[in-house]
C-alpha cells in the first residue's frame, strides 16, 4: 500500500471518527447546531479525501474531469457548513456576509455540472504522469473556466468573514476562540487556493484539499472538545450547586417548582405539597393542581397566572390549598415567565412558601387591634359625653313638651284632633332624631373584624363630622370641609375609617381650645395625591406639634394631654398602615398642625 493511499485514508478516517463523535453530540442535545455543522463539514472532507484519492488516480482527462465535478460539491459543502459553523459558534460575523458565500458556492455548481467538464477546466487536453511519495499520479493539462472566478471571489469573501467574526468575538470576550479559528481558518484557505493554483498549471497532481481541510476540521475539533470538557466541568458544577439549592430548600422549607406551558406539565423538588403548595416530584398539569385549590381562590389564581403570561408580569399570589388531611394551608407564590423567540410563554419557575403560621398571626393581631380599637372608641365616646347628652336632651325634652300638649288637647270638649295629628308627627320627627344619634354611637362601638367597602371620601368626612357637630358648636369651633364629590372612592372599613377622622378632630378640638373665639378653625379637604391614591387632610389653627418629638407621634402610649392615654394616634396609624396606606403629621408655617392620611382607592377606581 502506498503512502498516498495510506495518508489520504487516515485523513478520510479522521474526519468520520470527529464527525461521528460530534454528530451524537447534536443528536443528544438538538440545540447544539454547530457540532452538526461540524459533522457536516466533516463528512464533507472524508468524502473529498476519497475523492481526490481517486482524482490523482484518473486515466484519462474524461474521468478525470468527472471526479473534479463532484468534488465541487464536497468543496461546496464544507465551506458552506463551515461559514456557518463560525458564525453560531463565536456568536459573531455578518449574517448577510454569510447569505452571500452560500449563495455563490451554490452558483458555483450550476456552471460545474452544465458545462463540460467542470467550473475549474474549461477543457482537460491531456493527463502527465509524474511520480510523487513513490506512486504514479496524473497531473492534468488544459484550459481554465471563468466561472473558476466565483470560487476565488467565495474564498476571498470568506477569509473577510471569518476575520471580521473572529474580531467581533474577540470584542465578546471569546478571545481564544476567536485566535484559533481566525488564525488557522484563513491560512487553511491561503493554503488551499495555492495548492488548487499549482494544480491547475500542471504542478501538482492534486490539490490536496484533503490535508488541508484536515488541519481545519482538527482545529474545529480541539474547539468543540474543549467545550465538551467545560460542559462536562459545568455539569459537575451544577449538580453540587443543585444539591446544594436542594438542602437549601428543605431547610427553609421552600418549595421550587417550574410549569412547562407548552407540554403542561408541572414540576417541583420533594417539598411536601402540604406544607409548599407543591407535590413530591410527581408531575401532573395546571388543571390537576387547581384542584388541590380552596374553590374560593381557584379562579383567581388561575386568572392571575393567565394574567402574567399575558402581560409579562412576575407572578405573586397568596392563596389556601386544602391537604390530604382537609387542613387549610395558605401559600405564597412567586414566579417568571420566560418567553420564546416570538414572544409566546414556554414556562414559569418560581418558589412557594408556606405563608399558615404568618397569617394565623396577623389574624391574632388583628383581633387584638379591633378590641384596643373598640376600647379606645369607648374612651372617645366619654370624651364625647357632655355633647351627646346635649343632643339627646333636644328630641327628648321636645318630646316631652308635645306629649303634655296633646294630653291639654285632649281634654278639651270636643278633642282637637287636628292639633293632636301635628304634635304625634311632630314627636315621630323627634324620635328618630334622637334614634339616629344612638345608632351613630352604636355604630361607633361596633366590634370586628375589617370590612372592606368602596367608600366616598365625602361621605366619609360628612359621617365623621356629624358625630362631633354638637361638640364643635359647644366649643364655638369652626369647621370647614373641602372634599370634591367626583373624587374616586377609597377601599376601607368604614368604622375604623370614621375613628381615624373622629381621633384626628378631637386632638384638633384639644389644640383649638386656647385660641380666642373666632380663631378656632378646623379644615378637613381632600384629593387624588397620585396614582391609586386618595389624601385626606386635617388642619387646625391651633398650638401645633413639639418639633423635638414629631417622631414619637404615632407611638403606644405617647401623649401631650394631661388626661389622654397615648392610644389615639397610634391606634390611627395601625388602621392606617392595615389599609395599605399612610400618615404623617407635620407643623403649618402659619401655626397649627396638618395631618395627612393617604388611602388606597377601590378597584376599578384608578385614574392616571
Amino acid at each position: 500500500m502506498s503512502w498516498i493511499t495510506v495518508i489520504w485514508s487516515m485523513a478520510a478516517g479522521v474526519s468520520l471518527t470527529l464527525a461521528a463523535v460530534n454528530l451524537l453530540v447534536w443528536l443528544r442535545d438538538r440545540d447544539a447546531v454547530a457540532n452538526a455543522l461540524f459533522s457536516v463539514s466533516a463528512v464533507a472532507a472524508a468524502v473529498f479525501a476519497m475523492q481526490e484519492l481517486a482524482v490523482m488516480r484518473a486515466q484519462t482527462p474524461a474521468e478525470f474531469g468527472a471526479i473534479l465535478r463532484w468534488m465541487h460539491v464536497s468543496a461546496a459543502m464544507i465551506v458552506i457548513a463551515v461559514v456557518w459553523f463560525t458564525h453560531l459558534y463565536l456568536g459573531a460575523g455578518r449574517r448577510w456576509l454569510a447569505w452571500l458565500i452560500t449563495g455563490l458556492r451554490l452558483l458555483v455548481l450550476i456552471p460545474n455540472f452544465v458545462l463540460y467538464p467542470n467550473a475549474t477546466f474549461a477543457e482537460i487536453h491531456a493527463l502527465n504522469r509524474v511520480s510523487f511519495l513513490g506512486e504514479t499520479l496524473s497531473v492534468p493539462m488544459g484550459e481554465m473556466n471563468p466561472w473558476r472566478s466565483l470560487i476565488h471571489l467565495s474564498t476571498v469573501l470568506l477569509c473577510i468573514f471569518v476575520v471580521d467574526a473572529a474580531l467581533a468575538a474577540r470584542k465578546l470576550g471569546r478571545g481564544r476562540q476567536a485566535l484559533l479559528l481566525g488564525a488557522s481558518m484563513p491560512i487553511a484557505i491561503v493554503l488551499s487556493a495555492t495548492l488548487s493554483g499549482l494544480m491547475v498549471r500542471g504542478i501538482l497532481p492534486g490539490p490536496f484539499f484533503a490535508l488541508v481541510y484536515l488541519v481545519l476540521v482538527l482545529a474545529m475539533a480541539f474547539e468543540l472538545s474543549v467545550d465538551l470538557l467545560r460542559a462536562r466541568q459545568v455539569a459537575g458544577e451544577l449538580r453540587d450547586s443543585r444539591e446544594r439549592m436542594r438542602l437549601a430548600a428543605r431547610a427553609a422549607d421552600l418549595g421550587l417548582w417550574e410549569w412547562d406551558v407548552v407540554r403542561d406539565e408541572i414540576w417541583s423538588n420533594d417539598v411536601d405539597h402540604t406544607s409548599a403548595g407543591i407535590f413530591g416530584g410527581k408531575r401532573i398539569g395546571l388543571a390537576d393542581y387547581l384542584e388541590l385549590v380552596h374553590p374560593d381562590d381557584r379562579d383567581r389564581l388561575e386568572t392571575t397566572i393567565r394574567r402574567t403570561m399575558a402581560q409579562a408580569w412576575e407572578l405573586q399570589v397568596e392563596y389556601r390549598m386544602i391537604g390530604a388531611d382537609s387542613t387549610e394551608r395558605w401559600i405564597v407564590a412567586w414566579g417568571k415567565v420566560e418567553y420564546g423567540e416570538r414572544r409566546q410563554p414556554l414556562r414559569i419557575r418560581g418558589v412557594s412558601v408556606d405563608i399558615t403560621a404568618r397569617k394565623q398571626l396577623e389574624a391574632e393581631a388583628q383581633r387584638h387591634c379591633s378590641q384596643l380599637a373598640r376600647v379606645q372608641r369607648g374612651f372617645v365616646l366619654g370624651q364625647l359625653s357632655s355633647a351627646l347628652a346635649h343632643e339627646l336632651n333636644q328630641p327628648l325634652g321636645a318630646i316631652l313638651r308635645n306629649a303634655e300638649a296633646g294630653e291639654a288637647f285632649l281634654r278639651q270638649d270636643p278633642p282637637d284632633l287636628g292639633e293632636v295629628r301635628e304634635i304625634l308627627a311632630d314627636i315621630q320627627k323627634d324620635d328618630q332624631r334622637a334614634a339616629a344619634v344612638i345608632q351613630r354611637m352604636r355604630s361607633l362601638l361596633q366590634q370586628g373584624e375589617l370590612r372592606f367597602e368602596a367608600i366616598a371620601p365625602l361621605e366619609l368626612v360628612q359621617q365623621a363630622a356629624a358625630l362631633l357637630e354638637a361638640e364643635m358648636g359647644t366649643q364655638h369651633v369652626a369647621l370647614g370641609i373641602a372634599v370634591p364629590a367626583d373624587l374616586p372612592e377609597i377601599r376601607g372599613d368604614r368604622i375604623h375609617l370614621q375613628q381615624v377622622l373622629v381621633n384626628l378632630l378631637l386632638n384638633s378640638l384639644d389644640a383649638v381650645k386656647t385660641a380666642n373665639q373666632g380663631q378656632r378653625q378646623i379644615d378637613v379637604h381632600a384629593a387624588q395625591a397620585r396614582v391609586a391614591m386618595v389624601s385626606l387632610v386635617v388642619e387646625d389653627s391651633g398650638t401645633g406639634l413639639d418639633p423635638a418629638r414629631l417622631a414619637d407621634l404615632f407611638e403606644p402610649l405617647y401623649t401631650t394631654k394631661p388626661d389622654g392615654i397615648g392610644l389615639g394616634l397610634s391606634l390611627c396609624k395601625t388602621i392606617v398602615d392595615a389599609h395599605g396606606g399612610r400618615i404623617s403629621a407635620v407643623n403649618r408655617p402659619r401655626g397649627g398642625a396638618r395631618v395627612e392620611v393617604l388611602l388606597p382607592v377601590a378597584a376599578g377606581n384608578e385614574t392616571a
